[in-house]
């Protein structure tokens, strides 16, 4: 008996190998035969870092800018001009995502950009160029109530001669009941943002945690100039602004201005840099508690001024040829520019109980925009990449990555940006591992293969959202689309859009003739990994196997 068991085990085992190959192959036709078709990219398909893998799920949505995800996993998209659509995500485990239901719950031309949910996923915000809207929102039924009666929660953002139209939204969830609502400047070099309560170039803090605030027929609406409290000012377009989640810290990512000249000199083309600024903690004003509205904090401060329209932040300081009077500026330094207006600011206190701030004089030395007076960035990135949206997701031990979409420039004889990148954060400090002057603090994520195409055959991304399972979703509201991308291994420092060792292959499912192809290609692990969906399978036959021979 003993000898015929330890026939049929050694018989048993040599099966083994043979038996694991062939379900490995198995598991991958099954992943193959359900993982629905990826939705085909109109243009060269993207390269994607090596430890990321791509896929798109949706094309053809009318300007799709901001994103977020519901209790429920599912994307709540706002559609420039049209309103906010909501997706239904089939989820079949990475990468076989795709969406099976696309419904529109909000039907409003007005809503261009910004989008956010309540902590407990019970209340939709988003905003036009003008207002704040609220509506009541159901996960499980998919749908708002009082579609076409929002509350409206602040109004007055409307910017003289057009200008920046989106207004980005931010629920605190540090600080519960607080909406931080960015807004623009009117023009280039709008000089109505030297004006503190002008509101303009701003980003300002709400208390909207009453529930009768903006009812329809006498409810409080906020004037966004003169009510709140400012958390930063001299910005001219912070369209990205997101709250570090660890230390709770404020971070906005800043479009800079277009077309500057310097002594004369044309310097447009590598300065100023566009920016990453830095807030502070969020916290309600000294004078106030966080039971107090946010009406009786009306004039009061946190944040500093960042500079504009003032100072512009230099970016490329070995351009020294093209940038007159470099002296001692560096990367991140703010300099005077032709078109700084040379007057007098008022800068209001961050506590009515101090004395008032000094007024700045302003002269063509770029002294004067030195750190003493205004608030310089914690990071500059290169010119006209315009970066339109900051999330935060996770990295390493104490490490973070602040994911950043570069929308891409019109004003640069070298197109740049229109990428996603990524820039590491100490978590135990709350702010990027890179010094203040860097210029390689941008981990590039996503690229296009040949920018000097772009933007006609391009991905321009604009949103960004990071689900519980750590998935970017990035929308694209040039081309209609929607992707989502997945880190899945060890992310390496070679390789970027401007040089490097992407993947060309394999790591971009809209650009794969099999769903299941960049699985397989780019899993390196375990067998488990390796054999996808089939482990399970090759678990409960192998089980069956040793239990028969026993």
């Amino acid at each position: 008996m003993a000898k015929m068991f330890s026939s049929t085990w050694k018989s048993t085992a040599l099966m083994l190998p043979s038996l694991f190959f062939l379900l490995s192959d198995t598991s991958v036709q099954v992943a193959a035969a359900t993982c629905p078709a990826p939705v085909p990219a109109l243009y060269p398909a993207p390269v994607v870092r090596d430890g990321f893998e791509a896929r798109l799920v949706v094309s053809g949505l009318k300007k799709p800018r901001g994103v977020i995800v519901d209790s429920k996993g599912r994307l709540l998209v706002i559609e420039a001009g049209k309103g906010i659509t909501h997706l239904r995500i089939k989820d079949d485990g990475w990468p076989c995502l795709s969406v099976e239901k696309t419904t529109t719950i909000v039907s409003r031309s007005d809503l261009n950009h910004g989008i956010e949910l309540s902590i407990d996923g019970k209340t939709l915000y988003a905003s036009s160029s003008n207002s704040v809207y609220s509506w009541a929102y159901d996960a499980d039924a998919m749908r708002v109530s009082d579609e076409k009666s929002p509350k409206t929660l602040i109004s007055n953002m409307t910017n003289t001669g057009g200008g920046h139209s989106t207004r980005t939204l931010l629920i605190s969830r540090k600080q519960p009941g607080i909406l931080l609502v960015s807004r623009g400047s009117g023009s280039n070099i709008d000089n109505g943002a030297t004006d503190h309560s002008s509101g303009i170039s701003q980003i300002r803090a709400f208390d909207i945690s009453d529930p009768d605030l903006g009812t329809p027929g006498g409810g409080k609406v906020y004037d966004y100039p003169s009510e709140g409290w400012t958390i930063g000012w001299g910005l001219r377009n912070s369209v990205g602004v997101a709250e570090e989640p660890n230390t709770g810290g404020i971070y906005s990512v800043e479009n800079s201005a277009d077309g500057i000249k310097r002594f004369g000199v044309d310097i447009h083309e590598d300065s100023p840099g566009e920016e990453m600024n830095y807030h502070g903690v969020l916290r309600f004003p000294s004078s106030t508690s966080s039971n107090t509205s946010s009406s009786a904090n009306q004039g009061q401060q946190q944040g500093g001024n960042h500079g504009y329209p003032y100072c512009l932040a230099l970016y490329n300081s070995s351009a020294s040829l093209s940038f007159p009077s470099l002296g001692n500026l560096k990367t991140g330094s703010q300099f005077t520019h032709d078109s700084t207006p040379y007057s007098i600011p008022f800068l209001p206190s961050s506590d009515s109980s101090a004395s008032q701030a000094k007024p700045i004089n302003i002269t063509a030395s770029d002294t004067s925009c030195s750190s003493t007076n205004f608030v310089p960035p914690r990071l500059t990135f290169p010119a006209h990449t315009a970066p339109l949206d900051i999330k935060f997701g996770k990295g390493s031990a104490n490490q973070s990555l602040a994911y950043i979409s570069f929308h891409g420039s019109w004003d640069r004889s070298t197109p740049a940006g229109y990428k996603l990148s990524a820039v590491l954060f100490d978590t135990s400090k709350g702010e990027p591992v890179e010094a203040n002057d860097s210029t390689t603090s941008l981990v590039d994520v996503m690229w296009n293969r040949d920018v000097t195409q772009c933007p006609g055959q391009c991905f321009r991304p604009v949103g960004l959202a990071v689900d519980g399972q750590e998935r970017i979703w990035m929308t694209d509201d040039d081309k209609g689309d929607v992707w989502v991308l997945k880190r899945i291994g060890e992310v390496k420092d070679d390789e970027g859009a401007d040089g490097g060792s992407g993947s060309e292959s394999g790591s971009v499912n809209g650009d794969s003739d099999s769903a299941a192809a960049p699985m397989r290609a780019k899993r390196s692990g375990s067998c488990a990994e390796w054999l996808g969906v089939g482990t399970s399978t090759m678990v409960a036959v192998v089980g069956s196997l040793l239990l028969t021979v026993l």
